[in-house]
């Protein structure tokens, strides 16, 4: 596996999943001390996974979501602003 730290856009790093409860809740211990405690829903989990299991976790950006959000929400306040007026405009930004 790679430098934990990773790229400034994503991030890996390793736990162990210490239980997994009736809740459908599994508790992880996360990054190599494991002293982070991480509760995650089981079906995030992959398959075969239990108490013991050795996990690889890969955090990344996804820049595409984010600009396809932001086009989303200027399209929507273009309409907005459309049918209110220009009267009292305002921007907003995620």
């Amino acid at each position: 596996m790679p430098d934990e730290k990773g790229s400034a856009k994503s991030k890996r790093t390793r736990a162990v999943v210490d239980r997994i409860e009736n809740s459908g809740t599994a508790v992880l211990y996360v990054g190599d001390d494991e002293e982070t405690k991480v509760e995650v829903p089981v079906s995030l989990l992959p398959e075969g996974a239990e108490a013991g299991s050795h996990l690889v976790i890969a955090v990344s950006l996804d820049e595409g979501a984010r600009k396809a959000a932001e086009d989303r929400v200027k399209a929507l306040q273009e309409k907005l602003e459309k049918r209110g007026g220009a009267a009292e405009q305002k921007s907003f930004k995620l």
